[in-house]
């Protein structure tokens, strides 16, 4: 059966320029064989995008705001998942008692690079950045608790900050790659890779494979961990 590689983008398909050009070159062979390459990442796809522009990254379908926008090659709306407006409102309200330590806040919400994109005006992701605390774990459960678990926030641990994503709970990676596998009309065996919180679902879901470099809160999970993409192709193509 032909394979659906997903893979994290920051921090695994990407962790320096030469290992991305390679990995980018090994991934075009991969698909000339007949095998899909989704990338499934937090960022916006403005951001993204200025990645793909930047060094020429092919794939075959896009997964954004951590599992919130799921796109195709070709910038097609396959699938999205908006939270509420009125929501979104409260949860900033919610997380003031903590902007002594917040460097930045961004609302995924403004998709002019296309316009198919732009017809969607609808916040998919709140995202945060804070100076490391332990407390950040304290944000992340209070806003479930808040918005009686209608949003899933997550702590992507970074090396001199911490970031709280929040999406609505109807969505996450492991699910917009459901949703992507009912939309296709061939069967393809699932292989996920990644580093960091929000990538868990899709990991545990698909016996994925945790970058050697992921973050260290995720070792209780008892993941299989690989050291880097070309160690996961090699595995599971021979």
């Amino acid at each position: 059966m032909k394979k659906m590689f997903v893979f994290d983008y920051d921090g695994t398909y990407y962790r320096d320029e030469s290992e991305l050009k390679d990995n980018i070159q090994m991934m075009e062979k991969v698909r000339k064989q007949g095998h899909l390459l989704v990338i499934a990442t937090g960022r916006s796809y403005q951001s993204f995008i200025k990645e793909v522009k930047k060094y020429n990254i092919k794939y075959d379908y896009l997964i954004l705001a951590s599992g919130a926008l799921l796109l195709d090659k070709d910038d097609h709306i396959l699938s999205a998942y908006p939270m509420d407006i009125s929501m979104v409102k409260s949860v900033d309200k919610l997380i003031e008692p903590y902007h002594a330590r917040l460097k930045s806040q961004i609302y995924i919400d403004d998709f002019m690079n296309s316009e198919t994109l732009s017809k969607l005006n609808q916040v998919l992701k709140m995202s945060y950045t804070f100076s490391k605390h332990p407390s950040n774990y304290d944000i992340q459960s209070a806003i479930q608790d808040y918005t009686n678990n209608e949003f899933k926030a997550y702590v992507v641990v970074g090396t001199t900050v911490d970031y709280l994503e929040i999406i609505s709970s109807k969505t996450n990676k492991c699910e917009a790659i459901l949703d992507l596998q009912s939309k296709l009309d061939d069967k393809y065996d699932v292989v996920t890779a990644g580093d960091s919180e929000n990538d868990v679902e899709m990991l545990i879901e698909f016996d994925g494979y945790l970058m050697s470099n992921h973050d260290p809160t995720l070792d209780g999970f008892k993941l299989r961990t690989l050291p880097s993409i070309q160690a996961i192709i090699e595995k599971e193509l021979g």
